[in-house]
């Protein structure tokens, strides 16, 4: 197969799996609507062991500071995520979930692995770890 018909088909396969993930329109934060910016800083903010400076957040998502800034004002305004200094460096500011927010978006989490998980059914353990691991590797080139 042609290099790029395969980029083409991972592509496709990237684009049905979204498809399906933003299928069901719950979210859990009830009604609130969310930018696609809040949804990710949300996500990594969730997975981040660490709390996350507004300069790493926008080199992560590959946005300007001041869409961090506005993104983050709105949900601070919702009570979703909360800004501190740095326990290394006091002069840092640096934002976390709040505990609500944090049980949330666990809980969501859970139930769309449980809804999702029959889409992988076809894969043994190490498929879906090697899937998991080329997925990361292209995200960070």
């Amino acid at each position: 197969m042609e290099r790029t018909t395969a980029i083409g088909d991972v592509l496709e396969a990237v684009v049905t799996l979204s498809r399906g993930l933003a299928g069901p329109r719950s979210t859990p934060f009830g009604d609130l609507v969310l930018t696609r910016t809040q949804w990710d800083i949300l996500f990594l903010l969730a997975h981040d062991a660490e709390p996350m400076t507004p300069g790493r957040l926008a080199r992560t998502l590959k946005v300007t500071p001041g869409a961090i800034t506005q993104a983050m004002d709105q949900l601070r305004t919702h009570a979703l995520v909360e800004q501190f200094s740095s326990d290394s460096d006091g002069r840092a500011r640096v934002w976390r979930l709040t505990a609500s927010a944090s049980a949330q978006v666990a809980a969501f989490e859970a139930a769309t692995i449980d809804r999702t998980a029959p889409w992988f059914d076809a894969l043994s353990d190490g498929e879906l770890t090697q899937l998991a691991a080329l997925l990361k590797r292209v995200d960070a080139a």
